[in-house]
């Protein structure tokens, strides 16, 4: 399981050194923001949104009264814990107030750091309507990829790979 992990970061690795340098082209791929210097307040003894830069991001955008919300969570948890520790997580909202998405939060019992989105982060992310949607971030803060619709484990990690479902 220990040389799995290590192949499976070394391919997300490479992959979003790709991602970062490939064109903008398709609906896929983001222009070069670095997402993590736009505003985000942070919930949920969260650090600086800005802090979270240098590693690479599983960023799940969520909202209040999300039906598929809290499902993604855990299978994003399992993940982490399955198959890729070293994966960073977040949780991003789109709307809702602090008060509402710290409630979200902890209904969801989220181990990960939550922030409040602005508009030019949603801007940045790509926004689309639906949530969750889940948003694959390079070290250097650029996006690389994203994808909506509640996804398994195993479907998060043919994400990361660049592999369609």
């Amino acid at each position: 399981m220990l040389a799995f992990n290590r192949v499976f970061k070394s391919i997300v690795a490479s992959l979003a050194v790709v991602l970062m340098n490939a064109s903008a082209a398709t609906s896929q791929t983001a222009p070069t923001t670095d997402i993590f210097s736009l505003r985000a307040t942070p919930l949920n003894d969260a650090p600086d949104f800005s802090e979270l830069k240098g590693e690479i991001t599983l960023l799940i955008l969520f909202q209040p009264n999300c039906a598929w919300c809290p499902i993604q969570f855990k299978h994003a948890e399992d993940l982490k814990r399955n198959r890729a520790n070293w994966l960073q997580i977040v949780a991003v909202s789109r709307g809702g107030s602090i008060q509402q998405l710290l409630h979200e939060l902890d209904r969801y019992q989220t181990p990960f750091p939550g922030y409040k989105s602005s508009p030019e982060l949603l801007k940045a992310l790509e926004y689309t309507p639906g949530t969750p949607c889940v948003y694959l971030i390079g070290k250097d803060g650029h996006l690389g990829q994203y994808t909506c619709g509640r996804k398994t484990e195993d479907e998060l990690v043919r994400f990361m790979m660049g592999k369609p479902k």
